[in-house]
């Protein structure tokens, strides 16, 4: 796979990703309970709180998702600082997402308590092993491609 699909692959997932945010922001609920009890009573008891704190996360994740990808294409300036941001992002996106992955296989195995929320999870948290997988990837391959250039 090219260094531009891994980091198109990335960017879906993080629009993926961000669009549950945004979905929840814009009132949605479907799967907000699978985030935990608590991301329900937030929106449910302070939802102006709730739907602001979404919105900024979810321009977050879509810079996050998007950017990386415009840089490596030299669609946008700054391209050295994106993709530097972008390798301490790539391996937060791995760590959280592969031990929240983790930790719920294992509580699907210990219990059969808060199973929506543990296969919540498993989806969410796989989608950010997966975006910062991919994205490591991509940047891994561009690295080598830019140190045989020079």
């Amino acid at each position: 796979m090219s260094r531009n699909a891994y980091f198109a692959v990335a960017c879906a997932l993080g629009v993926v990703h961000a669009a549950f945010s945004g979905y929840w922001a814009a009132g949605g609920r479907w799967m907000l309970d699978t985030v935990g009890a608590f991301a329900t009573e937030w929106v449910d008891t302070e939802p102006t709180t709730a739907r602001t704190a979404l919105l900024a996360l979810t321009a977050i994740k879509l810079a996050a998702a998007v950017l990386p990808l415009l840089a490596v294409q030299d669609r946008i300036p700054l391209r050295k600082p994106i993709l530097a941001v972008s390798w301490a992002g790539s391996v937060v996106l791995i760590l959280w997402g592969g031990l929240s992955f983790v930790g719920a296989v294992i509580g699907l195995i210990a219990s059969a308590d808060n199973r929506g929320v543990k296969f919540g999870h498993l989806f969410f948290d796989g989608i950010f092993l997966l975006w910062g997988a991919t994205l490591l990837a991509g940047l891994i391959i561009d690295r080598r491609a830019s140190n045989a250039a020079a």
